[in-house]
């Protein structure tokens, strides 16, 4: 396993994704549950076009809630993945992170916001999943 090569002085790196991967995966489980009921009382006339197109109102509803539970797990990844990113980051280079700027050569935005800076360097940390397209 990859974690298990950190040596001790990683530990507290190692542990703090632990603890956002756990924080992470309550909150995909409440949000995923919270939608999942509010469907139950959603308009499904939309079904009918299923239908039309072959799909039955079962596979309809599979179809919605999986299309549902796949936006939130693919927003909380992405969020989880940057953040255990920006952890690394702080870990290895201490006194490194985000920081805001103020924009002197315009009035909007007021302020750049850069994810990690590491001493000159300003690093974006994005995720790209294999569902996004160039």
């Amino acid at each position: 396993m990859l974690l298990s090569i950190f040596t001790k002085e990683h530990m507290p790196v190692q542990q703090a994704i632990r603890d956002l991967a756990l924080d992470y995966s309550s909150r995909l489980l409440r949000v995923i549950n919270s939608r999942t009921e509010e469907m139950l009382a959603d308009d499904v006339s939309h079904y009918l076009i299923y239908r039309v197109l072959g799909i039955s109102n079962f596979e309809g509803q599979q179809i919605d809630i999986y299309q549902n539970k796949g936006r939130f797990l693919y927003k909380y990844a992405g969020s989880f993945l940057e953040q255990a990113t920006k952890k690394c980051f702080e870990h290895a280079f201490p006194g490194s992170g985000r920081v805001r700027i103020p924009n002197t050569r315009g009035q909007r935005p007021k302020n750049f916001e850069i994810d990690c800076l590491v001493r000159n360097d300003a690093l974006e940390i994005k995720w790209k999943d294999a569902t996004v397209t160039v």
